[in-house]
């Protein structure tokens, strides 16, 4: 995730022709956090939804596919979801090292 960065700051600086680093990895922080929340709280809701007791050594046929659910499929589920996700990612190496190649002439450009 934190490797995209770099190349997402250099787009926007070539499509908008400000350099907004501050704010992209402000952004990228806050949506981070907000996943290690919720990856902390789903799990729970599901295993309530599923009657999960932790005071019980053995836990109900409910309770045992709960967790399945919460630590077993649904991460496999979103993890296919991110894939497809990043198999539609627009930018290429090639094409960054081009966008990364323009701001270092316009730059240079300006200087003059």
């Amino acid at each position: 995730m934190w490797s995209l960065v770099p190349e997402v700051v250099s787009y926007g600086e070539y499509k908008s022709k400000k350099r907004v680093a501050g704010i992209i990895n402000s952004i990228m922080g806050l949506f981070y956090k907000i996943g290690l929340a919720l990856g902390g709280i789903i799990p729970g809701y599901i295993n309530a939804f599923f009657k999960f007791d932790g005071a019980k050594a053995t836990q109900s046929a409910g309770a045992l596919a709960g967790i399945q659910w919460s630590m077993i499929w649904l991460p496999i589920i979103l993890a296919f979801v991110a894939m497809w996700v990043m198999s539609r990612y627009p930018l290429s190496d090639s094409e960054v090292d081009r966008i990364n190649l323009e701001i270092e002439k316009e730059k240079k450009a300006s200087q003059i």
